[in-house]
Parts: C-alpha cells; structure tokens; sequence
C-alpha cells in the first residue's frame, strides 16, 4: 500500500559554525517541540481538534452521511476495571476524568464544536460500560514522554499502555524495537487490517508493523509542505504566476533558477543584498528539492545520498546558494531561516498551513502557494513525507489485543461516520483563496516517503553546512564523505526493524 506519509523536516538540527547539521542531534528538540506542537495545531489544539473540532460550528446531527467503510464492534472483555494509560505531552480532555462539558472547562479544556466533543465523551462513557474499564490521557511533558519511552519500556514496565509520539521519537521507539507489532494484536477483523476508518499503519523503512497513526491525517494534508511565494514580488517583477506555469508544464527548475535570481535585489543601494529569491531552513529545502526531482536518501535499506538524483539536488542548490547567489545565506538560526518569507526577505520559501495561519496575517503582501519546481529527473507527483504523530504500543504491556481494541473504539467517537471528524475549516483558512485552496488538496494528496530527516544519525545536514553554509566541500566530496555514515545508519534502522 502506497500512503502518503507526513511533513519535511520538523526537527531543527540547528548546528553551530562546526557545520556538523546533524538532523538528530544538538538543538533539534526545541524546534522539533514548538514545530511539532504549532503543526499539531491542525490536529490537537485544545485537546479535542485531533478528530477535527477545529470548524466551531456544530455537525448536524439530523442528516446521513454515507459511511467510509465498516468497522467491527468487537466483543468486549472484563478488564476488572484496569485503566487503559495512553502517554503524550500535552493535556486531553477526553477520558475517564471528565463526564460533561462542564467538566472540561473547569479544567481548562476547550472546545470549538460542543456537539463532536460531547460525541467523545460519550464514547468514553460508552467503553467503560462495556469493557469495565478506565481510560485516561496522561502528559507526561515533551521530555518526560522520551524519557519514559527509553527508561520504563527497556525496564519491562512501560509506563503507559499506548504511546502518542512525535516524529522524532516515535520512529527511532519503533527502530529500536520498543513497539509490539501491530499484527501480534489487532485482530484479522480489526479497523487497521482492514478498511481504516479510524486508524492506519505508519511506514518505516518498508515496515508497517509498529506505528499506526489516526486515518484523518491522510484526508486533509494539514502536516504538508508547500512552497510558498511572496505574490506581491512576483507582480512587481512582472512574473506569472508560478502555479499558472506550472499548468502550462513550465514550472522546473530551470525557471525557478531564473525567478530566484530575478527577486535577489539591493534595494537601498548599499552594496548588499536586501531580498533573496530563495529562503528556509535546511531540513525543509534538502526534503523539498529532494521531493521536486523524484530523489529519496533514505526511502529504502539502501542509502540514496549518493543516488545520482539525489547528487542533481545538491548540485541545483549549490547553484543557488555558491553559484547565482540567489538564496539567502544561511543564517543557523531557525526562527530566523524559516520566517525569511514572512519578513520581505525572500521571494520563495518551504512552509507548513500552520506557518501561514500563524503568520500571513502579518503582513501586507499575499503569501501564495505552488507546486514545487520539477526537477532534472523529477515527474511532478512526489512531495515532501508528512510526518504525522503516531501511536504504538510497548513492549510489555500485557493484553495488547483488548488495549487496542479499546483504543480504536475510542478513536471511532464518530462512529465510522467521517462527517463528524473531517472539518477542513482550520487547514483551508491558511489560503488566501478558493483556487489555492483546491492546490493545497491537489498538492498534499501527492506521495512522499523519504525518511532521511527522521531515522537518527544519518547526519545529511553535514552535506547541506558543508557546502553551502561553511562552504568548505563541493558537492561531491560532502556527498562523498558521508555516504558510508547514512548506509550504517540505515543499516542499523533495518536491523531494529527485523
């Protein structure tokens, strides 16, 4: 099964002038933390949007609304009043501690759509009848979920039945064989074995065995990567518009070249460049060009760094950053690298929905999106892998079966009626109209499954601080050097996997 899987880099891996860029190691928790958590917004804001309660208006109850597929209603068992502990690292108000709405803003908690949320406390209510049960979400803090991953799980004695996990950690959890395998508990009838109305596997390395993520994510794209452009630029320029060429077949690299060095200006006349055609973090432009040529480093058990696709990516952005001179020079500060487009300092960037709904507000020109330049060797069809949060279940935990079984009845408060989950409202208002609305749809739907960002020491962002930000390689020595460091490390993913 082909999916496609969710968002470029969220990890910062911000290194200092040692250029070392490790996507894995020093300073990619606190970007990772606020990207994952301000993306997360399309998913979980207020603890009740993750099944889509972003829209604020209530679902009407008094319509049918065709059904996406079957979902089996499993016999219950007795759980003699266990509490089913799922971990993460923020607060849900959805679990055993709240019986009404009332409840959760006493808490706290809030709501946008009063009908959906008081669906899921009912199904909470539902669950403990029949499984003689608890349920209860347990925030455990950013660095409280890693550490009890890597300490109670190896212990023999996960802390939580079920792990919710960031990109980050979750798959290196899966790596290292943390997870139970899906097929070792849900059982031939189950919603993920079959019609995944409610939860689909996540792939690793070819691997579906250990992650499973909820099916929402893979109907409205809000963890994707776009490109994105100053409109207002472009026009003074006198520059179609990109997506408009991008329907004539117009729209690679060739002409992205020449576009980026069009809006490289100095403005004031001061003998430095003001405005770059081309700006954003490095995690996000390697993902994104990599996507543009149909290139993948990490896709498979064997390393694609040195994959002559992957070698014309490098090669274009050297033009653009040591050649043209039309991306702006890497500042390794993240804030400062992912916002450039935000404050009038490049003509083109790499953004997520929530980047644009956070910040596009701000400022006085239009911020439009575009499919991503074709490439060399690239089609057109392949963005950037959405990395969607994900669940799994320890090792450790005893009756995985009814533990999962409870979890997807609790994940179906809507009762395989998707009406009541899918609210677009949040993802569609990142646009500025209908046109690039209905692009958003088109591009997010596009497949990507490069996972060179989140398998951990692959280390590609010596390559990127190698050649463009220390600029003490080429292409090919950088490429080169580090080559053998992905292979072990996608040697050492494969064996976790086994």
């Amino acid at each position: 099964m082909v999916m496609s899987m969710a968002a470029c880099g969220d990890d910062s891996g911000s290194q200092g002038s040692s250029g070392s860029g490790s996507q894995a190691e020093s300073g990619s928790q606190d970007s990772s933390e606020e990207s994952s958590a301000a993306s997360d917004e399309s998913t979980q804001d207020s603890g009740e949007e993750a099944s889509g309660d972003e829209g604020g208006e209530e679902a009407s109850g008094g319509e049918e609304h065709e059904s996406a597929g079957t979902v089996v209603l499993h016999e219950p068992k007795d759980l003699g009043g266990r509490t089913i502990r799922i971990g993460l690292w923020w607060d849900e108000y959805w679990d055993s501690n709240y019986q009404t709405l009332d409840d959760v803003t006493a808490a706290g908690g809030s709501y946008s759509n009063s009908e959906t949320m008081q669906m899921k406390l009912d199904k909470i209510r539902d669950i403990e009848s029949r499984w003689n049960c608890k349920i209860e979400w347990v925030n455990l803090g950013w660095d409280g979920i890693t550490e009890s991953i890597n300490t109670s799980i190896t212990a023999g004695t996960p802390d939580c039945d079920i792990y919710l996990t960031d990109p980050q950690f979750g798959i290196p959890a899966a790596l290292n064989g943390y997870a139970q395998k899906i097929s070792s508990y849900a059982p031939a009838d189950s919603d993920i074995l079959n019609d995944q109305v409610v939860l689909r596997p996540f792939n690793v390395l070819g691997s579906n065995e250990y992650l499973m993520c909820t099916s929402d994510n893979y109907i409205i794209p809000s963890g994707a990567c776009y490109m994105a452009y100053n409109a207002k630029m472009l026009d003074e320029l006198n520059l179609e518009a990109p997506e408009a060429l991008a329907e004539k077949g117009q729209w690679d690299w060739e002409k992205f070249a020449e576009y980026a060095l069009a809006c490289t200006k100095d403005t004031d006349g001061d003998g430095n460049m003001d405005t770059y055609g081309y700006g954003s973090v490095f995690t996000d432009t390697i993902s994104a060009f990599l996507a543009s040529n149909n290139a993948a480093i990490a896709n498979s058990t064997t390393e694609g760094l040195s994959d002559s696709k992957t070698v014309e990516v490098f090669n274009f952005l050297d033009r653009l950053y040591n050649v043209d001179g039309s991306a702006r020079p890497y500042q390794d500060d993240w804030n400062n690298d992912q916002l450039a487009l935000f404050q009038g300092q490049v003509a083109f960037s790499i953004v997520r929905p929530y980047m644009l709904i956070d910040n596009a507000p701000n400022v006085d020109f239009d911020i439009r999106i575009c499919p991503l330049p074709v490439g060399t060797s690239g089609d057109g069809t392949r963005m950037p892998v959405i990395l969607v949060n994900s669940y799994f279940i320890p090792i450790g935990v005893e009756d995985a079966e009814s533990v999962y079984l409870v979890f997807e009845e609790m994940q179906n408060w809507f009762d395989g009626d998707t009406y009541y989950r899918d609210d677009p409202e949040w993802f569609e208002s990142a646009f500025v109209d209908l046109d690039q609305v209905e692009l958003a749809y088109q591009e997010g739907s596009k497949t990507g499954d490069d996972l060179w960002n989140s398998i951990p020491g692959l280390d590609v962002g010596a390559v990127f601080y190698g050649v463009y930000v220390n600029k003490d390689q080429t292409v090919s020595q950088a490429i080169e050097s580090q080559k053998q460091i992905v292979q072990d490390g996608l040697d050492a993913a494969a064996a976790g996997i086994k």
